[in-house]
């Protein structure tokens, strides 16, 4: 019995493994792993009553609303098909250039993930409309699919960003700070995403060439959802808006707008909204839950245990190998919420003992739930590119590895270069 006292993090850590290999949904398995190894500790009555009170404490936190706001956001963009225009948009430009809808395929998921800060609405949007046009171009399956999952996971790290949220309400760091750190990243990465689809085949000769009063036209139709997107950022830039304020007005902004220009009408809003209900009520059961279980780990002083474990026996070097590996191989079994809230706990003080600064590794860890997107066999990216467009997964997880890479590099590149995440919210006002 003073085994079990003795290591009761460890049987809550166990716990959930089991469960989900189990097949228990992630949320029920991060609650009921916590309460059940609570109990061995505490008074069931307490333990009840502590997970009434922690739970309600992690749903009421006030900057969590800035998360349905902004995945509203992106189902009212879906249903009144502005990634339509974005592809028309970035097709309209880049047109000219060797294999350009490929380009326009990943600038058009850039676009929409300054808007969404979902990954899963970004590869959905864009890629009901680029997948079929990629195969008409003479694109593999494979690179139609893959193109479109690897720049799906652009919208949770260019601002705004739904795990970013999560992150800084776990480890209270300035979620607008957060913001303005994944716009250098997440623009290099962008850029490395757009020379990969440039070389990664042999050239297609096929010109889109639109004529200028064309390219004015459609710029005149997109206008109005490409403008928001640097609106975004600048707003939490110059401090104007709070990341909450941003995306009540991104919401009206999109419906009046969707309305306005006779996209949007009552059935699409209200699909939008379910859709958006739906989406936020899965998120929060995970939130939920996930700070319950993190609270208890953190009562059982496991993060800290772990943190020192790794530190005695291992370099910064080796501490952050291991960090990458864990996540590599979360990242097969977990979706990205649930990677990020079972993680950070446990990383977030290995990350400070290495001397990586609190944004730098908000970076580092959104970077790895990018890979989460698109790591077989749980990939989410994967399995919505699927569903629309019924590739097979195998060719879309194929199509989807060398982003995979791209983004293990970026790790490194983070780690090694602090500042790439540090130097412009440093100079927010």
């Amino acid at each position: 019995m003073d085994f079990l006292l003795d290591n009761v993090g460890f049987i809550a850590i166990f716990l959930l493994f089991l469960f989900m290999l189990l097949t228990i949904p992630v949320f029920v398995a991060m609650g009921l792993s916590a309460f059940l190894a609570a109990i061995l500790i505490d008074d069931p009555f307490q333990t009840f009553r502590s997970f009434i009170q922690i739970s309600w404490q992690g749903a009421s936190i006030f900057e969590l609303i800035a998360i349905p706001l902004f995945i509203y956001t992106g189902t009212i963009m879906q249903r009144s098909g502005a990634g339509g225009d974005l592809f028309d948009f970035t097709k309209a430009w880049v047109g000219s250039i060797p294999n350009s809808l490929g380009l326009a395929t990943i600038i058009a998921c850039g676009i929409f993930s300054a808007i969404s800060g979902s990954s899963i609405a970004c590869a959905a949007t864009v890629g009901l409309v680029a997948i079929p046009l990629l195969r008409q171009e003479g694109y593999s399956e494979s690179q139609a699919g893959g193109f479109v999952a690897g720049g799906g996971t652009l919208g949770i790290i260019i601002p705004p960003s739904i795990p970013l949220i999560l992150y800084g309400v776990l480890t209270e760091t300035s979620i607008g700070q957060l913001f303005i750190a994944g716009v250098v990243p997440g623009t290099v990465m962008l850029t490395l995403f757009g020379i990969y689809v440039l070389i990664s085949r042999p050239t297609i000769r096929t010109r889109h060439i639109v004529p200028l009063a064309e390219r004015i036209r459609i710029t005149k139709r997109a206008i109005g959802i490409i403008l928001l997107a640097p609106a975004i950022i600048i707003a939490i830039y110059m401090g104007i808006f709070t990341p909450t304020e941003v995306g009540a007005l991104a919401v009206i902004y999109v419906t009046v707008l969707g309305f306005a220009q006779r996209r949007l009408n009552w059935e699409k809003f209200r699909d939008a909204t379910l859709s958006a209900i739906e989406t936020s009520c899965m998120l929060f059961m995970l939130i939920v839950f996930g700070q319950y279980f993190a609270h208890f780990l953190t009562y059982e002083q496991m993060p800290q245990i772990i943190a020192q474990s790794i530190i005695e026996n291992a370099s910064g070097f080796l501490a952050l190998n291991l960090m990458i590996l864990t996540y590599l191989i979360m990242g097969m079994f977990l979706e990205s919420a649930a990677m990020l809230l079972i993680s950070i706990p446990i990383f977030f003080p290995v990350a400070m003992q290495i001397g990586m600064d609190p944004l730098v590794f908000g970076i580092f860890a959104v970077i790895a739930m990018e890979i989460a997107q698109i790591s077989p066999p749980v990939g989410i990216n994967l399995f919505t590119i699927y569903g629309i467009s019924k590739i097979p997964l195998s060719k879309i997880a194929w199509g989807a590895a060398p982003f995979l890479l791209v983004q293990i590099g970026m790790l490194y590149a983070v780690y090694f270069l602090p500042d790439m995440a540090t130097w412009l919210p440093a100079s927010m006002k």
